[in-house]
């Protein structure tokens, strides 16, 4: 069958949501790891300008990667639920393109937050 392993199907949708999530375990714990009590600074430390803006020039990679995990993760499901509250498929295409247009905006707004810093 020609369209059996078709990337646009929900299983492989899910496979997605499953590798984002695992991925972003792993950054948002070192995310998280920079801000805790453990690096010896206490919690208003790590909110000024100079800490934020060291670690953002710093760990640029790291944070790309929770930047494009976590929109990508996030409107994906708020796409599935959507897709679930509708439910009406003739209306499916106007969520699909919907959050297409979410995640372009979000991922251009954070990558330039990030390159510009």
């Amino acid at each position: 069958m020609p369209g059996q392993y078709s990337l646009l199907k929900e299983s492989w949708n899910m496979v997605l949501m499953y590798a984002l999530a695992l991925i972003m375990i792993f950054v948002l714990t070192f995310h998280l790891l920079l801000v805790s009590p453990l690096t010896g600074r206490t919690f208003d430390e790590t909110l000024t300008y100079s800490f934020v803006l060291h670690n953002l020039t710093y760990y640029r990679i790291v944070f790309g990667i929770l930047l494009y995990a976590a929109v990508i993760h996030g409107m994906n499901g708020l796409r599935i639920v959507l897709i679930e509250w509708l439910h009406v498929r003739r209306y499916q295409w106007a969520v699909n393109l919907l959050i297409v247009v979410l995640i372009a905006v979000l991922l251009a707004l954070g990558t330039y937050t990030l390159i510009v810093l």
